[in-house]
């Protein structure tokens, strides 16, 4: 006849073991990792949180390129329009210093059509990625540019919305192909002087598709320009500088906030970051002693479960 015995003692120490072994793994595991939450079984709530964080932390790194890249077209037009304002200034005391008796009108004109060449240059070379906002190429309008400037999240499901920095090409383009008018140095400026004398003229000649009014004249002088020339010409260049220094302001503001979207981002991130940390990542310190406890915890059960095993041993002997 057999018999089988079943000894309680060691099954319950044998369960413990089991526990502690489990609990022992956990804890080396998530020390390892740095990780308390990896998975939605260890905590839903902050799982899904943290997991939603880390999207929109994704999209902020994009968003700080794409704010890298509108830092440099901000940058390049700001610098492009302040070098013209100060060459358009040049022109314009060029224009005063003709006004003296005895000046030489032929070799002021030429050191002015000198100062528009480099204003050509500076307008052409105003570009970046492809686009440039100091010029309207023939067959196309000033338009507006949308640069990224954020990205926040909106409503319970973690939506992302993402906010626009916008800026109209029309407050900063200074030459025109296709439209004279479009261009604050291509554009026609018409009046009279306070002496009395009418003038329309504007500074640069675009060949534009859409030209200015025939009556309106280029800015150049020669031996025969008379003072009432002059003076209608210096008056439409200070339209002309008032023009410009209200767009390098507008280009200015507009940088502004791009560079500041640039400082905050990188703040943000961090922030963000932070908060994920206290979700979901460990403190090793507490699991360091939480491991040490554990691993005693089990060599104490193993222990136990000998013990357990050895006393049904030694029972069995003594019913033998």
């Amino acid at each position: 006849m057999t018999s089988v015995s079943f000894n309680s003692t060691s099954a319950s120490a044998l369960a413990m073991l089991n526990g502690s072994t489990s609990a022992l793994e956990r804890t080396q595991r998530q020390a390892a990792n740095g990780r308390e939450v990896e998975q939605a079984a260890d905590n839903a709530a902050y799982w899904s949180i943290a997991t939603t964080m880390k999207s929109s932390s994704l999209s902020m790194s994009s968003v700080e390129d794409a704010n890298g890249l509108a830092a440099a077209l901000t940058d390049t037009a700001a610098v492009g329009i302040s070098e013209a304002t100060s060459l358009v200034a040049q022109i314009q005391s060029k224009l005063v210093l003709a006004t003296a008796v005895g000046s030489n009108k032929q070799a002021i004109n030429s050191e002015i059509s000198q100062l528009k060449d480099q204003l050509n240059t500076v307008v052409e070379s105003s570009a970046f990625n492809g686009q440039n906002w100091l010029k309207v190429e023939a067959g196309s309008q000033p338009k507006v540019s949308s640069m990224v400037a954020s990205v926040t999240g909106t409503g319970g499901e973690g939506d992302l919305s993402i906010n626009m920095i916008d800026f109209d090409t029309a407050k900063s383009t200074l030459v025109s192909g296709e439209n004279a008018s479009d261009g604050t140095l291509t554009r026609s400026y018409s009046g009279m002087t306070r002496s009395g004398a009418l003038y329309a003229y504007h500074l640069m000649a675009a060949n534009s598709v859409v030209p200015n009014a025939p009556t309106s004249k280029e800015i150049r002088i020669d031996s025969q320009t008379s003072y009432g020339e002059l003076d209608g010409m210096i008056s439409a260049l200070n339209r002309v500088m008032a023009d410009m220094v209200s767009s390098g302001a507008e280009v200015g503001a507009t940088r502004n906030r791009v560079s500041a979207n640039m400082d905050f981002m990188p703040d943000l991130q961090d922030v963000t970051q932070t908060g994920i940390g206290r979700l979901v990542d460990a403190d090793l310190n507490e699991q360091s002693v939480l491991q040490a406890a554990q691993l005693a915890a089990q060599q104490l059960q193993a222990t136990s479960l000998n013990i357990a095993n050895n006393s049904m041993a030694n029972s069995l002997k003594l019913f033998l």
